[in-house]
């Protein structure tokens, strides 16, 4: 039995003594910096527990499971089930899911419906004053439509009628496909699983905030598994269900076409999950399409070099053409220059994260699943350091304010851009040394 580091009992001590005081501080929207400061505090020792994890995968086969790897396992489930009581605190998000289910149990889909349509005024109910974006009709993929309309169907006998216990208890699939996500990483990274199993970020994000994005991230991990075991088609019906679950992962499609043609043709399976998932909706979605994009300009949130190249073309729209431009060069790169397809993949969702004009927290879960294939000490502290994000709702709480391009943003990425040059560097110098000649 292979002995567990004493050095990571303490680091996840203290990590789960974290989060037990996390879950005492209730309401949790009414004490955003103690909050704050407890994610803080913890991903600070997640950090550290990275850090003993990878210097052990060292001199170990790194991908091995063993009894190392299943206690880190049971640890990650005990932090998830010490905060999992808590109710949706941060966002608002679960209750536009929770109409959204409504709506098509009504009869109706959500890509032609508002929340404000006065032909849907029976649907109102107390949560409706925080529904967010009540003129804006659905723009989730309709895997995450269909899945949480199935989800309230099963919840609604056992929540009484009472709006926020189903809101409660619609947490439950952003819960099942983290553990997913867990048990799959545990299948494809071995111990290095702790990367994503410690970090408090999906743990607060999936199992506080019920944020739908793990119905996302689960078909992604298996895909790109299917791809390092040479299965193609399964790996791209995957990706079309990735994509049914929120529409960016298309931009990927060309890193798994490569430069192989028939590789292009076998893409059209992703294409033929997503149209078969969406064929019950419609076109709706479609037409919804320019409100999803202004992720990438737009609304702007928390965002880094979005903000230089709104002052270099001084322009929102021209801003947004240029992100996209961004991301499309990026794809065009890597498939250029054939990198291995997970390290592509990573690329891309860092590019596409670093150019957009609204990044929440939890949209960097997208990352932390790839980190244990390709552990960066950069990508790694931008999630240690997302929850400091939420200083917008301090503001948010006191007078109404939502102040989302605060210069506070920028203790998050200024020690994150100076670590990714870094490695950056390093990473050259290590180059030009294997390849100078002797």
């Amino acid at each position: 039995m292979r002995r567990i580091p004493i050095r990571l009992i303490i680091s996840a001590l203290i990590e789960w003594a974290g989060l037990a005081f996390l879950a005492t501080w209730t309401p949790l929207e009414k004490h955003v910096v103690e909050v704050i400061a407890i994610l803080a505090v913890t991903s600070a020792v997640y950090l550290i527990s990275c850090a003993l994890i990878l210097n052990d995968s060292q001199s170990e086969k790194p991908f091995q499971v063993n009894s190392l790897t299943w206690w880190i396992v049971g640890v990650a489930v005990l932090f998830r089930l010490t905060v999992a009581g808590l109710p949706p605190s941060f966002t608002d998000d679960v209750l536009r899911y929770r109409w959204e289910a409504r709506v098509q149990l009504d009869g109706a889909s959500p890509y032609e419906a508002a929340p404000s349509d006065p032909a849907f005024q029976h649907l109102r109910d107390a949560t409706y004053p925080r529904i967010s974006g009540p003129d804006f009709r659905a723009v989730y993929g309709p895997f995450i439509e269909l899945t949480y309309k199935w989800a309230y169907q099963l919840i609604r006998p056992f929540s009484g009628g009472e709006p926020y216990r189903e809101v409660f208890w619609l947490k439950l699939p952003s819960m099942a496909f983290d553990l997913g996500v867990l048990v799959a990483l545990v299948a494809w990274k071995g111990q290095r699983c702790l990367l994503y199993a410690w970090s408090p970020l999906p743990i607060f994000e999936f199992w506080v905030n019920g944020h739908n994005d793990s119905l996302l991230l689960l078909p992604l991990v298996l895909s790109l598994m299917a791809t390092e075991r040479d299965h193609w088609r399964p790996a791209l019906a995957w990706l079309g269900l990735a994509i049914a679950a929120k529409l960016w992962p298309a931009a990927l499609l060309p890193i798994y076409a490569g430069h192989k043609l028939a590789r292009w043709k076998e893409c059209l399976l992703a294409m033929a999950v997503f149209a078969a998932l969406m064929a019950p909706f419609g076109m709706g979605l479609i037409r919804n399409g320019p409100f999803a994009s202004g992720f990438l300009g737009g609304w702007r949130n928390n965002d880094s070099v979005y903000g230089l190249l709104l002052s270099l073309t001084g322009d929102v729209y021209r801003a947004k053409y240029a992100a996209a431009a961004t991301v499309m060069i990026t794809v065009a790169w890597v498939v250029w220059r054939q990198w291995p397809l997970s390290e592509a993949v990573l690329s891309t969702v860092t590019v596409l994260l670093l150019v957009s004009s609204n990044n929440h927290p939890w949209y960097l879960t997208w990352l932390l699943v790839l980190l244990p294939a390709h552990p960066s000490l950069g990508l790694l502290l931008w999630t240690a350091l997302a929850p400091l994000a939420y200083q917008v709702l301090i503001g948010w709480e006191i007078n109404g304010t939502w102040s989302g391009i605060s210069p506070m943003r920028w203790f998050i990425y200024a020690p994150v851009f100076l670590v990714l040059l870094y490695e950056w560097f390093t990473l050259r110098q290590q180059t030009s040394k294997k390849t100078s000649p002797v």
